[in-house]
């Protein structure tokens, strides 16, 4: 895997300086226009860690903040109100990042938020030769490959330089995960498919597809899960908060987040006393109808021929059903309560268990639309969203319209990054082309 790395990191190093520098301008943008607030959390907590051990998983982040003090308890390391008072939820390698990041650069101020958001700058330019290695030539020849990596470029660089957050971290070590499996070797597969766990959930819905391919590794899953198991069953960790987000608990935060809730059909919360009181909304349903509506016209692309279902064993029963699983997962972003933006390219990796291009692009057209049902979904909710959770979310942007003008010159320098990408592949092109139609005249290729 690490000469597969080192081979394309050689063979794209001129894209990858290229996004080096926009990620590295990108960083103290970002920093200026974005409170980012999740990333100012981890580092409290981080800290934290060093003097409370485990047992930080059961303070809230205002009274951490209240008993770290000082410029720790500026209001800006803290989840805003729509997220009620939480204890830490995120599994216990993403809190071990951040405190060995904040213990080599200690101390509450702005050159540590930096320090942090170059560190997953570089993650995620990592994860760019990851996928290019699990894309193989198809990034050379297909529309959908190139659409992908793309579209995680530009979902990376929020997340990393943008918003400190931890989703390169967890795609990182999913992705180092797919690409040792396409090297054959499972167990080491699933040790590091652990560990992308144990930083955040979400890249459990592979865990599945790997135990089927190699059921005998799962014992190397169980042995990186220990870093989760110790701390919880004999230092004090505990995840009550995970929990609560998973099964849609009102303690987690009484104030749902997602547009495309179903829930909010029969509840949506009053926002005077939403604990206690709510109201039924009818156009809460319009962007699950509408999702219903694709996929019932979509889904049977998934779906196994009968006659070669029918005649397969068991275990290529299994198989044959992954795509129609894969597929249906987004369906889960449906189910819970607190959904952000970014939450929607969570699962764009497992784009990679698909063989067949067309389940491929099938696969990022549901990605699409789900995007669009999401901002929709605002629109059709648009009373509940505008008296409380929308302007939440707004005040990570202290400068109001002038963000637009930060934002506005990092899109033009993703632009040019994307159109110098795009005529690198498109000479590649050519000249393969130019190569076949020599060779098909007979000629000799030097």
């Amino acid at each position: 895997m690490l000469s597969a790395i080192s081979f394309k990191i050689y063979e794209f190093r001129k894209y990858f300086v290229l996004s080096l520098v926009i990620s590295m301008l990108a960083i103290p943008i970002a920093d200026f226009f974005v409170i980012e607030r999740d990333r100012n959390r981890n580092e409290m907590y981080g800290e934290a860690f060093w003097i409370y051990g485990f047992n930080v998983y059961n303070w809230t982040d205002h009274d951490l903040a209240q008993a770290m003090g000082g410029e720790w308890n500026d209001g800006y390391h803290t989840l805003p109100e729509y997220l009620g008072n939480i204890t830490y939820e995120y599994p216990v390698f993403g809190l071990i990042f951040f405190a060995i990041a904040t213990g080599l650069f200690p101390g509450v101020h702005g050159l540590q938020h930096l320090w942090v958001n170059f560190i997953l700058v570089l993650v995620f330019n990592l994860n760019l030769a990851l996928i290019a290695i699990l894309l193989r030539d198809k990034i050379y020849t297909t529309n959908w490959a190139r659409m992908f990596f793309a579209g995680y470029y530009v979902y990376g660089l929020i997340m990393s330089a943008g918003g400190g957050k931890l989703e390169p971290i967890v795609d990182c070590l999913f992705l180092m995960a797919l690409v040792l499996r396409k090297e054959g070797q499972m167990g080491k597969s699933m040790f590091v498919l652990g560990l992308s766990i144990q930083t955040k959930i979400y890249s459990a819905v592979a865990l599945p597809l790997l135990f089927i391919e190699a059921p005998i590794s799962i014992f190397w899953f169980f042995v990186s899960t220990l870093l989760t198991v110790i701390p919880f069953a004999f230092l004090g960790a505990s995840f009550n908060s995970l929990m609560g987000h998973f099964v849609n608990s009102t303690e987690y935060s009484p104030y749902p987040v997602n547009p495309l809730y179903p829930g909010l059909f029969f509840g949506t919360p009053d926002p005077v006393s939403p604990t206690t009181s709510s109201y039924m909304w009818a156009p809460a349903l319009i962007p699950l109808a509408i999702y219903v509506a694709f996929m019932l016209y979509t889904v049977p692309l998934y779906f196994p021929k009968k006659a070669e279902f029918t005649s397969a064993n068991f275990r290529e029963k299994i198989n044959l059903l992954k795509p129609l699983y894969v597929y249906l997962l987004p369906s889960m972003l449906f189910a819970f309560q607190w959904v952000m933006p970014w939450y929607l390219f969570w699962l764009g990796p497992m784009i990679m268990f698909f063989e067949k291009d067309e389940h491929a692009v099938g696969y990022l057209k549901e990605l699409t639309v789900i995007g669009f049902l999401y901002a929709f979904g605002v629109v059709c909710n648009w009373p509940y969203f505008i008296s409380g959770p929308l302007p939440d979310f707004l005040i990570h942007f202290p400068h109001g319209w002038l963000t637009i003008l930060g934002f506005g010159f990092l899109a033009v320098l993703v632009f040019i990054a994307y159109v110098i990408w795009k005529k690198l592949f498109e000479r590649r092109e050519q000249k393969m082309r130019l190569i076949k139609e020599a060779e098909a005249r007979g000629e000799l290729i030097f």
